[in-house]
């Protein structure tokens, strides 16, 4: 059982978000975040199952995350100031990250 919406369905779009960013809203975007166990208090089974499966999703980003910064250009501070170019790094980084993930396939996305 999942409590969460799947990336490929229809409609407005998710942001998972942990408590460090609690001030990022867009507009029409929801917001994903995991349930806080109450003071004293425990999460119904149903929140721990959601928590569970948002963990799942944000654990596979980071490890997608970390592959994409295998090229150091990314890590590291970019100097090149002319419009565009650093959203091209990250592009051309990404897609480095599919052409690997296709040589080497990894499980399905959650």
């Amino acid at each position: 059982m999942r409590s969460y919406r799947s990336v490929s369905s229809v409609g407005p779009s998710g942001l998972l978000q942990d408590l460090g960013f609690l001030s990022f809203t867009l507009p029409q975007v929801e917001i994903l975040m995991p349930t806080k166990k109450p003071r004293g208090g425990e999460l119904s089974l149903e929140q721990e199952l959601a928590n569970q499966a948002l963990h799942q999703r944000r654990l596979r980003i980071e490890h997608v995350n970390s592959s994409v910064k295998r090229c150091r250009i990314v890590k590291d501070r970019i100097r090149l100031w002319k419009e565009g170019v650093r959203d091209l790094v990250m592009e051309l980084c990404c897609a480095l990250h599919n052409f690997r993930v296709r040589l080497n396939p990894w499980l399905p996305m959650i």
